[in-house]
């Protein structure tokens, strides 16, 4: 546009100027550049919309098959499969694992907590049992992800899934899943009522215990398919 002003402001003289008058440009060449600069306008947008669509991503999405096996082993698949898909960032059996341990981990953590923060029954023995067995079983989890992670380091990318630590891995899931299943008997012998809420909590973080003890258990079938 400013190109257009220009144009238009050779049309303004003075009076000394009429004595040697400048040539205005033809209408027919003052419609030819407002085309012009019209249509490479549109092209100039054209393009970069055209490029913003089509450029390459950083990090593509990881393909949700695998999650969809190694769920698959499970007793819970679709449990499984809705807890980790939003947080899949590697496809790999060991990945899955590791990742199906610290997120059942969180939920057992807030269940505690959830416990904890019970304000109309703080007398009941269940609820207090509750609030420390679901304390006790998010440590066992968190001690089965140090021990993943301390083998990953001394075998620095190599097998680290051997016997003795999926053993290990198995031991520490069952601790914890035996705390839940204290909790539920607990409750259920005194008679405590909790919550909607709490026992939505506790249907989800045994049920994610239990996937994770699967696909611990399934790890060197789900190997051999996957890899």
């Amino acid at each position: 546009m400013e190109s257009i002003n220009t144009l238009k402001g050779y049309g303004k003289v003075s009076d000394q100027e009429n004595q040697i008058p400048s040539p205005l440009p033809k209408p027919s060449s003052r419609k030819t550049l407002i085309a012009t600069i019209s249509i490479v306008s549109f092209l100039l947008i054209v393009a970069l919309t055209a490029g913003a669509f089509t450029r390459p991503s950083h990090n593509p999405p990881v393909s949700s098959k695998p999650l969809k096996i190694v769920c698959a082993v499970t007793r819970y698949p679709q449990t499984c499969f809705d807890a980790l898909s939003s947080s899949l960032n590697e496809s790999d059996p060991e990945s899955i694992l590791e990742l199906s341990l610290r997120i059942t981990s969180e939920k057992v953590s807030t269940l505690s907590m959830s416990f904890r923060s019970i304000d109309d029954m703080p007398e009941e023995p269940a609820v207090k049992d509750c609030a420390k067995l679901y304390a006790d079983a998010a440590s066992q989890l968190n001690e089965t992800l140090l021990e993943i992670q301390t083998e990953k380091k001394k075998k620095k990318g190599g097998n680290w899934m051997t016997e003795k630590v999926v053993g290990d891995v198995k031991s520490w899931i069952s601790a914890a899943m035996t705390d839940g299943e204290t909790c539920s008997d607990g409750l259920e012998e005194m008679g405590t009522v909790v919550g909607n809420d709490i026992k939505d909590e506790m249907v989800t973080a045994n049920q994610m215990m239990s996937v994770c003890l699967a696909i611990a258990s399934q790890i060197k079938k789900l190997l051999l398919i996957l890899h």
